[in-house]
């Protein structure tokens, strides 16, 4: 299964139209926002690890914190059009489930953003957690988004693109093509990929509408998520924020939680 997880959002993560739409996401979201403002002064010129780093939308905010910046990928096209969209700035090749390239107590604070750690098989998520947890220094903090097992997009049926009408018939010619063609990319996705869905009380790992149906994404709830990074060392009850950017203590029903753990 793990391989089967990877074969299929390498191959998304790979695509060019997929680079292309991270290369253009700009800013920070607000849950990020406020957990950054937690721990931007304690990470102030000390080591940042910035994974999953796509098409570079955290790393001017990361750079702002401190100069000891890098940026892994998985995916080698993403890396390549970070590279372009800031030359200069350290980025590498690199698999969060293996950081043997990096020493124990090595990094202050970690990112992995844009629910990034649900791109891979639950056991390789955990193996992600200890690794994560080794090359922080004490004190140090891992900061990361997931998808939330308690919302509605969990248990969400089929979504059609969405399809602005308009008066212009030309326009409207467009869109029409447009929709239908992206209506079969999901359709034939889905009929492809959603035999692999895994359905537990602890997680879910399912085919996700990100990207047309293109992925398999790893869903938790908040008291789980909290349980698995304290399983792999990290202090008790993480701080979670919601999509609003608000503290959140028991749960939440917005599709994405951000976690704030120390170590």
């Amino acid at each position: 299964m793990e391989n089967v997880i990877d074969l299929i959002n390498l191959r998304t993560m790979r695509s060019q139209a997929v680079v292309s739409t991270y290369v253009r996401s700009q800013g920070l979201s607000p849950p990020e926002v406020a957990a950054l403002e937690r721990i931007a002064d304690e990470a102030h010129d000390r080591p940042i690890l910035d994974i999953g780093v796509g098409g570079g939308r955290t790393v001017q905010p990361l750079l702002a914190i401190s100069a000891d910046y890098l940026g892994i990928d998985y995916s080698e096209q993403m890396i390549v059009a970070s590279r372009t969209r800031f030359p200069g700035v350290r980025f590498e090749h690199a698999d969060a489930r293996d950081l043997s390239n990096m020493a124990d107590g090595s990094i202050f604070l970690a990112v992995f953003s844009c629910n990034g750690l649900g791109m891979v098989h639950h056991s390789d998520r955990l193996r992600i957690l200890r690794e994560v947890y080794r090359v922080l220094q004490p004190g140090g903090a891992f900061l990361f988004s997931t998808h939330n097992q308690n919302c509605r997009d969990h248990v969400a049926g089929f979504r059609f693109p969405d399809f602005e009408p308009s008066h212009n018939p030309a326009r409207i010619l467009v869109r029409t093509a447009r929709f239908i063609g992206q209506t079969l990319i999901r359709s034939c996705n889905r009929l492809r990929f959603s035999k692999y869905d895994v359905r537990t009380p602890e997680y879910s790992m399912i085919n996700d509408v990100c990207h047309h149906y293109g992925t398999m994404l790893y869903y938790i709830a908040l008291d789980n998520q909290r349980r698995q990074l304290e399983s792999a060392g990290f202090r008790q009850d993480a701080e979670g924020f919601d999509l609003a950017g608000r503290d959140i203590r028991d749960d939440t029903t917005d599709s994405s939680i951000t976690l704030l753990a120390r170590k």
